[in-house]
């Protein structure tokens, strides 16, 4: 009777496993590897949660090569992450899937990808942008600093940091800098760590940092692509396919913006000519 609800938990886990697969994906049940190696890596691992939904819209169609799979390669190649890439490119979930991995890992279950090594860790800790909260008088900035600085209280050299577009809330120079800082104090205690991040220069920084910071855990630049991870051309729209595949890369920076402005018809050409459709231009 006692253990009825943990019975109840795994069957469910089971059906779980089994739905998955049915849809085409990738499971595995992953090695487990000493805490002190502090490494998550993955072949082929995909959000669980996006799968979940997309299966939901489309119960019967197999979600084989719609759902993108990635690597993930949190180890000796590098545990801490800076991913930069377009908006709506896949960072955030990519970022996520490997969290659910961890969770997942650590609860006996399967994991999304084909094969695993996972060290468990202590602790999980994430930082998302928030609504400003006004009765805690600090501004959106402060609020920000002090959920940071709470994760700092905690973790530990067996942990995984999770942070998604922090520091996005002060001027390019201050967040540039802050963020240098938080990845250096990231690297000498030594954890695993994921940053999203629309700050392409402190992604072209790691070498420095790695070189200037003591620590044993390498910085990388991961980049969210474009098709076959490359930057493809666009149309007179602006259009063009995101791949929502994450590889080593350094930061591409400019090439990205320019393409979302196009995409969005706010490039200067775009706007030139709409302008001189307005006659607004002293030609």
């Amino acid at each position: 009777k006692d253990l009825r609800p943990e019975i109840i938990f795994f069957v469910q886990a089971l059906a779980l496993w089994r739905r998955v697969e049915g849809l085409g994906l990738p499971v595995c049940l992953p090695e487990i590897a000493p805490a002190g190696e502090r490494m998550c890596e993955i072949e082929d691992n995909f959000n669980l949660q996006l799968a979940l939904h997309l299966s939901g819209r489309q119960p019967e169609q197999s979600l084989a090569g719609k759902v993108v799979a990635n690597p993930v390669i949190l180890g000796a190649r590098g545990r801490i992450v800076i991913l930069t890439g377009p908006n709506q490119g896949g960072k955030t979930t990519y970022m996520q899937a490997v969290g659910q991995a961890q969770v997942l890992a650590q609860a006996g279950l399967f994991v999304p990808g084909r094969r695993a090594r996972i060290s468990p860790v202590d602790g999980i800790y994430t930082h998302y942008p928030v609504e400003e909260r006004l009765e805690l008088g600090t501004g959106r900035f402060g609020d920000e600093a002090r959920r940071i600085r709470a994760i700092f209280e905690q973790a530990g050299r067996e942990s995984l940091v999770l942070l998604n577009e922090s520091l996005s809330t002060t001027n390019l120079g201050e967040s540039l800098y802050l963020a240098q800082d938080l990845v250096r104090a990231l690297r000498q205690i030594g954890l695993r760590a994921i940053f999203t991040t629309h700050l392409h220069e402190l992604a072209a920084t790691v070498e420095q940092i790695n070189r200037d910071t003591p620590g044993d855990s390498q910085v990388v630049s991961m980049v969210a692509s474009y098709e076959d991870g490359q930057e493809q051309p666009v149309d007179a729209a602006g259009e063009g396919a995101y791949s929502y595949r994450v590889v080593l890369s350094p930061p591409l920076g400019r090439s990205y913006a320019d393409r979302i402005a196009r995409r969005y018809g706010i490039s200067l050409e775009q706007l030139l000519e709409l302008l001189r459709r307005r006659d607004m231009l002293d030609e």
